[in-house]
């Protein structure tokens, strides 16, 4: 009975799923291309600096994702289905709040390692960004608006800022790159905001500032803070050995040039991501709504259905992505960078990793257990100081990709042993006591 409920509950789901990929498809592309563009096109000192400042919006983007954006998935459909009005714009108004804080922290550090650039792009740029996750994330969870409009405001992002790269390619300065990523989140968030306000879920109670509004405000940032203070701790922690991997190399003195190897075969094999955000993305809200209610006995046995029904097809995406990205080095990077395959291999048996780890982290997250993840991206990063020193050390960039499967090894072994201890043992113990 338990089997044919869920492999009825699968079935249904086709076509958001579709919406879903194609969405982070286009996504996925514009962080793919935008990066490929830039490099090719902007001077090399314009690049660099782009990159730090980059790697800050990036801080206040994940901050603002994992406390505000992500919750939604589960958050929404358990608790403010009935109130999504003011449970969006809380979160929006919450976000340029933060946005703020978190702008003025990357300034003033961006102007102190002398980085010539206008506070407004410090601001604009991560709250468009989060603004656009946000909403975006309101859509998959909501089950109420069509998600082609999600496809449609991703369309949007791509053509709005492709298109004026291409005509300013001669004079791409830094405050020129930052003013098209600011009008393309712009333009892309607008079009999400006016669907809002089209299917009535911003109105005038955006601007309704009475006691009951402030009461249910303030529920809406506890129940987030509960769930996402160890998601958001877990996530620095993962900008740390992702990112500060880089700084951490170039700190055992790995050359430039093997920085740049490694980071460009990472960004090759990035397009696994799209499958592993949109997985996520589409399952998360479903997991929570279908289980809400069930033992977790079932969402054990959703789990296994999702690897039966799908782990061909995963192997054959890991096999065409190791093709793809063996082919697209040798034909654009290998000139400039030599051989590549070695690393393209450390980094495909990540991706294959992380990928096949998502079930267990959607079930884990869809229960609102979320300490694992922090607990797991600590070790991560003590991994990536400890062994990673010692093989950096000896082979440099090499020891970089062999650091990086490395931490998410062990990363995948402690989200494995809680998936374990908090699904399969509860659900295990509920069903025993049941009988």
């Amino acid at each position: 009975m338990i089997k044919t409920n869920i492999l009825s509950f699968l079935k249904s789901l086709s076509s958001n799923k579709s919406l879903i990929l194609f969405d982070q498809a286009l996504f996925s592309l514009f962080n793919f291309t935008s990066i490929f563009l830039l490099s090719k096109l902007a001077d090399v000192d314009v690049f660099g600096t782009f990159v730090v400042f980059q790697s800050y919006i990036f801080f206040s983007f994940i901050f603002s994702t994992f406390f505000l954006s992500a919750p939604i998935l589960v958050l929404l459909a358990k608790n403010w289905k009935e109130r999504q009005s003011v449970y969006v714009s809380t979160l929006l108004s919450t976000n340029f709040i933060i946005s703020f804080i978190i702008a003025l922290l990357c300034y003033f550090f961006m102007k102190q390692q002398g980085i010539e650039v206008a506070f407004i792009y410090a601001l604009l740029v991560p709250l468009l960004m989060s603004a656009f996750d946000i909403i975006k994330k309101y859509f998959f969870s909501s089950f109420k608006i069509d998600l082609k409009h999600a496809v449609i405001a991703s369309t949007l992002l791509n053509v709005s800022f492709f298109i004026p790269v291409l005509i300013l390619r001669e004079s791409l300065s830094l405050s020129v790159i930052l003013s098209l990523y600011a009008i393309a989140y712009a333009i892309a968030t607008s079009y999400l905001i006016f669907i809002l306000i089209y299917y009535r879920v911003l109105d005038l109670e955006f601007f309704n500032f009475s006691k009951e509004r402030r009461i249910i405000t303030s529920q809406i940032i506890h129940q987030h803070f509960n769930y996402s203070k160890w998601i958001i701790l877990g996530g620095i922690a993962f900008w740390g050995y992702s990112q500060g991997l880089y700084i951490y190399a170039k700190a055992l003195h790995v050359s430039d040039f093997g920085l740049s190897k490694v980071k460009t075969i990472q960004n090759i094999l990035g397009i696994v991501n799209i499958f592993i955000i949109s997985i996520e993305n589409f399952y998360t809200p479903y997991f929570s709504n279908y289980i809400k209610n069930k033992p977790h006995q079932e969402l054990r046995s959703l789990v296994k259905q999702l690897f039966q029904k799908n782990y061909l097809k995963i192997l054959g995406l890991i096999i065409g992505v190791f093709i793809f990205a063996v082919v697209f080095y040798s034909l654009v990077y290998k000139i400039k960078y030599g051989a590549g395959f070695f690393i393209i291999v450390l980094f495909t048996i990540t991706q294959l990793l992380l990928l096949a780890m998502r079930p267990y982290i959607i079930s884990l997250k869809s229960v609102e257990v979320t300490y694992p993840f922090f607990i797991a991206h600590i070790i991560a990063v003590l991994t990536m100081l400890g062994a990673g020193y010692v093989l950096i050390d000896r082979f440099e960039y090499t020891g970089m990709a062999a650091t990086f499967i490395l931490c998410n090894i062990m990363y995948a072994i402690v989200i494995g042993y809680f998936y374990f201890r908090k699904v399969v043992v509860v659900g295990h113990h509920n069903t025993q006591t049941k009988n």
